[in-house]
Order: C-alpha cells, then structure tokens, then sequence
C-alpha cells in the first residue's frame, strides 16, 4: 500500500527540475567573450585573411585585365582585299556559287546557299524571320576572294530562323572516390538553327580596280 502511494506521488507531483539562471548567464558570458576575442584568435585571423587575400587577388586582377583593355587599341579599319585567281581569265559577273565566312556571336561559320547552322542562342527571334548577317570575313567564289578587314564591304548572308530549341543532352557526371559521393547531372544548351538563304556580295567598279593577282 505504502508502495503504490509513493509511486503516484511521485507521477503526479510537479517536476521541480528547472534551467538555472546561473548557466543562462554563464552561456551569455562565454558566447560574449568568444565575440570579443575572436579578432584576436590566431585560428579565426589566419582563415579569415586568407579568403581576403583571395578577394583582394581576384580585385587586383580584375582591375589589371581592365586597365588593359583601355590601353588596348583596335586594328584600324582596311579596305577588303580582292583577289582574282586568274589574271588572263578574268571573273564572270554575277557569280551564284559563293561561299562566305561570316560571323555570328563568338564564333564562325563558312556557309554556301541551302545550309543548314547550329548557332548560339539569339533572343528575339520568332521561328521563320528572316535575319541578315552583315559581319562577313570573307566572300569567295570560283574566280576570286574577297578578305575582309575586318569586314568585307557591301557583303551580307540571308538567313532564316528555322527553329528556337535546346541541343542534345550531355552528361555531366562528377564523383570522388572513397568519399561515397558521385553526382549525375544532365544539361540542354538553348541553340538556334539557322537556313542559309543567300549570300549577297555587289563587286562595283572601285572593288574591281583594287583587284590583286594570285600569286
């Protein structure tokens, strides 16, 4: 009897056992302390200068390269080069069979009529807009070459947007070993494809008087 009174005493008292105030304020005193004395723990400077010292690098370079290119001057504009292959033949004007090398963002394409390119992404286009390509390298044909530089003058490629899609999925799969880790991540590049309509090039007299033998 004695025993089952004492056990419920003991399930229905209140539990007495509360956190002290003495540890709050201990807690409140040690993490004031270690903000206080971090600037000055070896640990915590060593790793904080060594990221600043990585930033201050990257400002250092950034700054560099920068300064570079205001100082860098741009190749002054020439008149193209045109080069006949046959001095005693001649050229038969118009010519349908051109190709041209033109330029399109970072990159470059040699195209014929009836082409078919993959090209960087061109924002603002809608599928079956014709685009001209003005940035043209150079212009050749069976009876000569026009070298642009850097463009070839009254040249230009139509093209037409055929689709706005993403490219082929590539797989890019990381992994360390004896780590437990690999990751397996698949990535679509957004791409635009591009028929080539025609490549226009107007051979006038003051490009014909210019006009260089294949040596």
């Amino acid at each position: 009897m004695i025993k089952q009174l004492f056990r419920r005493s003991l399930i229905t008292q209140p539990r007495l056992f509360t956190f002290s105030e003495y540890f709050k304020e201990r807690d409140k005193a040690e993490i004031f302390e270690y903000y206080n004395n971090k600037f000055t723990d070896k640990r915590y400077i060593m790793y904080t200068q060594k990221w600043r010292n990585d930033l201050e690098k990257k400002a250092k370079r950034r700054a560099r390269h920068q300064e570079l290119e205001r100082q860098r001057t741009l190749p002054v504009a020439q008149e193209c080069k045109f080069i006949v292959h046959d001095q005693l033949k001649g050229i038969e004007l118009p010519t349908s069979l051109k190709f041209a090398v033109c330029k399109i963002g970072s990159s470059q394409y040699k195209v014929v009529k009836d082409d078919q390119i993959i090209t960087e992404f061109m924002e603002g286009l809608d599928i079956n807009t014709t685009i001209e390509l003005d940035q043209v390298l150079m212009v050749g044909a069976k009876d000569y070459t026009v070298l642009g530089r850097p463009f070839v003058e009254n040249a230009k490629v139509l093209a037409t947007v055929e689709q706005q899609t993403l490219s082929e999925k590539e797989l890019i799969y990381k992994k360390k070993r004896r780590k437990r880790y690999q990751k397996s991540q698949g990535h679509r590049q957004k791409i635009t494809i591009l028929r080539i309509n025609e490549v226009v090039h107007d051979v006038n007299d003051q490009l014909l008087n210019r006009a260089v033998a294949l040596i």
